[in-house]
């Protein structure tokens, strides 16, 4: 009498069965009809997609992840191909492809994903429908088809951040090129006017305060831009004296605001490396947030303080309170504006609300700590505390 089967001697009609790539294969219009069906629901933000769109280059990624399931495969590949570092050509995948139009076509990476979410499950219903599990290779069938499938992902992914990362840098080309510098034009056009006799100072001085607020907007958009696609804020130390770099930025913020009492406190050494530039823009943000959102009946204080490892300095004002669950929620970016904007206030002061998001991430860069207090009776306080050296 012949032995019965066991689990480690497959049934023989699993022998005739395809293996899981031959599947991929001979049930790509199948698999496919799913993919296009399921794409058509995924909301674009766009116009919606004809069928050869939606369908885009599915055919190709399925067929790919065949091909490498028929492949024999090492565990040193397999793990590679777990950490998303399989082996490619020169040329873009399909996956990397799919991304190129996706993102063209107004796909946001979520959604991106879930489709790939989607043929993983459609894959697997068709499969296990006409009989896969049966055969003790098909687990691992199943485990490679996944690990292709995380593949697929993290080329799409990975592609689709770059492309946006370019695009992001090709942003900030256009405002600083295309923009800032005619306005640079317009604040010496208006200079030159005043220089000459043509118009008066008290004429020039709005025609130069609305550049001026243009331009410092762009510089906060550009930053912000910067900031999101390398993650973090580009900064150039050099050695210098803070304290003076921030007085500068104390006399330029009162010329500004004449009707404003301004005041600088500092004791100690001041000496270390930064970007002058960025804490010159540090200062003048939160100097800006203080004369927007405090009382204009009082005055604000800079005051500066030292250790033998860092250097600390504060901006202070009295004013609308911030409740301590909104004081995570204002370094946000794009916040602070929309809660202004909500409570009905002037569109102009309520800015980009970008402000205290690149104040923290200038702090962050010079691996500092940006912190807030805010009481009715003392007042609210923005702390910046740096450490001299870059560790």
């Amino acid at each position: 009498m012949p032995p019965s089967p066991t689990a480690a001697s497959p049934l023989p009609h699993a022998a005739l069965r395809p293996r899981l790539h031959d599947f991929l294969v001979s049930h790509a219009a199948e698999i496919l009809e799913a993919w296009d069906a399921f794409a058509a629901t995924v909301d674009n933000g766009g116009l919606p997609l004809d069928p050869a769109a939606l369908r885009d280059h599915a055919a190709e990624i399925l067929k790919a992840i065949a091909a490498d399931l028929a492949q024999p495969q090492t565990a040193a590949q397999q793990d590679a191909k777990g950490k998303g570092l399989g082996p490619r050509g020169t040329l873009p995948t399909p996956a990397e492809t799919h991304a190129d139009f996706r993102l063209l076509a107004g796909f946001a990476v979520d959604a991106m994903i879930t489709e790939y979410r989607a043929l993983r499950a459609s894959v697997l219903k068709i499969w296990s429908r006409q009989g896969g599990g049966a055969d003790p290779r098909d687990l691992t069938d199943l485990t490679r088809f996944n690990e292709a499938i995380d593949q697929a992902i993290a080329e799409s992914v990975g592609r689709y951040t770059r492309q946006t990362g370019t695009s992001a840098e090709l942003f900030i080309g256009i405002l600083g090129h295309d923009i800032r510098n005619p306005l640079g034009t317009i604040l010496m056009s208006a200079e030159s006017l005043v220089r000459s006799g043509k118009l008066t100072a008290t004429a020039a001085a709005p025609i130069n305060n609305a550049a001026t607020r243009i331009k410092a907007i762009i510089e906060q958009v550009v930053d912000f831009t910067r900031a999101q696609a390398s993650g973090v804020m580009p900064i150039e130390r050099v050695r210098g004296d803070l304290s003076q770099q921030l007085a500068k930025v104390v006399d330029e913020t009162q010329v500004r605001h004449p009707t404003r009492i301004l005041r600088l406190e500092s004791l100690g050494d001041f000496g270390g490396s930064w970007d002058e530039g960025r804490m010159g823009q540090l200062l003048s943000n939160l100097l800006g947030n203080a004369l927007v959102h405090g009382s204009p009946w009082t005055e604000v204080t800079v005051r500066l303080w030292s250790t033998p490892a860092a250097v600390s300095f504060s901006v202070h004002n009295f004013g609308e309170v911030i409740p301590p669950a909104q004081r995570e929620r204002i370094f946000q970016p794009l916040q602070r504006g929309i809660e202004e904007a909500g409570r009905g206030a002037p569109r102009e002061p309520a800015g980009l609300g970008l402000g205290l998001y690149i104040c923290r991430e200038i702090v962050l860069a010079h691996g500092g700590e940006l912190t807030i207090e805010s009481t009715a009776e003392a007042g609210t306080t923005f702390t910046v505390s740096l450490p001299r050296q870059h560790a």
